[in-house]
Order: structure tokens, then C-alpha cells, then sequence
């Protein structure tokens, strides 16, 4: 059901694939887009691998879950509404840096829930930075998560300015290796350029002024707080280390919220981040049986919304 639903989403922009332009504000986003640039028919495998993507991620948000054991019974509705959650807007059919990115934030998410446990968490938390500076290569909003990841590391293990120091260390590695590269090939200045161009128009931006398309949030911003109001209330029935892995995912709501502000080029395409966190509170919210048949009416409402979207 999840693939059928994940084809279903995805075959309007598959059967007329959009033009646009990729966005290429990050080093390896630039090498990525121009080689599938020059690629025949390169907007359908575009969309091919963003359909792709979103699924194999949704796949990987439900394998954290059910592995970690961070709602009270194994369930594949995180992957579900992950799909869903990046499949409401014509942007997110796109392939972009913010949705390759979001795998490094997936890993780095993987990572973190072994801190708590770890023989050795320094290494974990160097893992985590060295993700976070991979993604922040394919896109720069991503450095947003850094204070998450200091965060989450003070709230896995305690504060320790050891672990601060190597998870900043983990980050700036790939992006140290990156400007050697650049440089190496006499391509520095393009760096430079680049880096420019993306941090020069920041600004705080009004999300959405098309009322028709706020509705998915009018659904399910209720259910998100009514979650978490539940999460809080069976909070210390669970292990210690979900506790911690719930923190962190409240935390990361947080920082993708922020995300969704800070996107230049349209709020949609950080959607993405803000899913992960999203799409694991809500699963907890349909996962019981109770009001089975309110529950069902929500989602075909918002299954309703994505296909009215994507078709108009």
C-alpha cells in the first residue's frame, strides 16, 4: 500500500513531468545537477529519483522507529505519512539539495539514537558531525541543525565539551575537504562565489498567503499538538533512552519549523526536513484503534488534499 500510494502521489508529475530549475546553492548540489543536466530527458529522472527518494527515506524513517522502539508497537504508518507529507505540493516532485540533504539528517537522526548506548560516543558523535557537513555540502540551510546536534548530544549523554568540540570537528571535515578540492583545481573563487550567493538574501519570509493551500496544516497541526500532549502523558512509561530519542524529535519539530522560514526559494522544498520529526508524532496519533472512524476520515482528507494538489 505504502509504494501503490507512493506511485499514485508521484504519476501526475511522472505522466507530465514540470520544468524548473534546479537549485544549486552548495558545492556537491552543483555537480550533482549539472551531470544530471546533461543527461537525456534529465527533468523525468529528476522526478524519478525525487519519487525514489522520498520512498526509500520513508522506508528508513519507519526502520528507525520500529528498531528503536520509539512508538509502543511496530507499525509501518511513520513511512506512510512520511510519503504523504512530501507529496502535497508540485515543488516536492522535484529532485532538490534540501531533499538529498535530508537523507544525511536521516543517518545523523540513526546515529544519535545509539549515543545513549554507545561504548564509544565520541565516535558516534563525530559521525553525526561528519553527516551533518555532508548535507550542509549539498545545502547550506542545513547548518540550522548544528545547535539540534549539540543539543541532542547533551541530551543523549550530558554536558561534556568533548563531544561539542568533535561533533563542530565532524562538521567542518567535509566542508574542510571540500574547499581543498576547490582549490586544488583552481576553482576556489567559485566557492567563494557560491557560498556568497546563498547566505547574502537570507531573510525571514511569510510561509504562505494561498489559504487553499493551508489547509493540510489547518488537519494537521491539531493532530501534531494532540500527539504530543499524549507522548507527555505516557512520558515516563517508557525506557529512559526513548525518552531522550522523544526529546530530541521535539527539538528537531523545532529547527524544521525554522527551516520552513528561511527557505528562499519556496517553503515547500524544507518541507522535507520538518517531515521526519512530523511524520513519527502523527503515526503515533493513528496508531491506536480508538475513533477509528475519525481517524480514517483525517487521512482520506488529507490523501484527498495531496491528489487535489498535484492534479490542479
Amino acid at each position: 500500500m505504502l509504494v501503490l500510494m507512493a506511485v499514485l502521489l508521484k504519476l501526475p508529475a511522472l505522466l507530465h513531468v514540470p520544468r524548473y530549475e534546479y537549485i544549486q546553492n552548495a558545492p556537491m548540489a552543483r555537480i550533482a545537477f549539472n551531470f544530471i543536466a546533461n543527461l537525456p530527458n534529465h527533468y523525468f529522472w529528476g522526478v524519478l529519483l525525487a519519487a525514489l527518494l522520498v520512498l526509500l527515506q520513508g522506508v528508513f524513517v519507519n526502520y528507525i522507529v520500529n528498531a528503536q522502539g520509539i512508538l509502543y508497537k511496530s507499525t509501518q504508518l511513520p513511512a506512510l505519512f512520511f510519503v504523504l507529507i512530501n507529496s502535497f505540493f508540485i515543488q516536492q516532485n522535484e529532485l532538490t539539495p534540501q531533499l538529498i540533504s535530508n537523507t544525511f539528517l536521516l543517518f545523523l537522526l540513526q546515529r544519535l539514537c545509539y549515543l545513549y548506548e554507545s561504548a564509544n560516543p565520541l565516535l558516534v558523535v563525530l559521525d553525526t558531525g561528519l553527516l551533518l557537513g555532508m548535507g550542509i555540502l549539498f545545502n547550506y540551510d542545513l547548518i540550522i541543525f548544528l545547535p539540534f546536534i549539540l543539543i541532542s548530544v547533551v541530551i543523549f549523554t550530558s554536558f561534556n565539551l568533548r563531544y561539542l568540540i568533535v561533533s563542530i570537528l565532524g562538521i567542518m571535515l567535509p566542508l574542510y575537504f571540500t574547499a581543498v578540492y576547490f582549490y586544488t583545481f583552481g576553482r576556489f573563487d567559485e566557492l567563494i562565489l557560491l557560498v556568497k550567493q546563498s547566505f547574502e538574501n537570507k531573510e525571514l519570509k511569510v510561509i504562505e498567503t494561498n489559504y487553499v493551500r493551508l489547509l493540510p496544516w489547518i488537519i494537521l497541526t491539531p493532530i501534531t499538538v494532540f500527539s504530543i500532549f499524549n507522548l507527555q502523558q505516557n512520558f515516563f512509561r517508557n525506557k529512559v533512552k526513548t525518552r531522550r530519542i522523544i526529546q530530541s524529535l521535539y527539538l528537531m519539530i523545532f529547527f524544521g519549523i525554522l527551516g520552513l522560514f528561511l527557505e528562499n526559494n519556496h517553503y515547500s522544498y524544507a518541507i522535507t526536513y520538518l517531515s521526519i520529526p512530523l511524520s513519527i508524532v502523527i503515526a503515533y496519533f493513528f496508531i491506536s484503534d480508538k475513533r477509528f472512524w475519525i481517524k480514517e476520515m483525517l487521512f482520506f482528507s488529507l490523501l484527498i488534499l495531496a491528489f487535489y494538489y498535484q492534479l490542479a
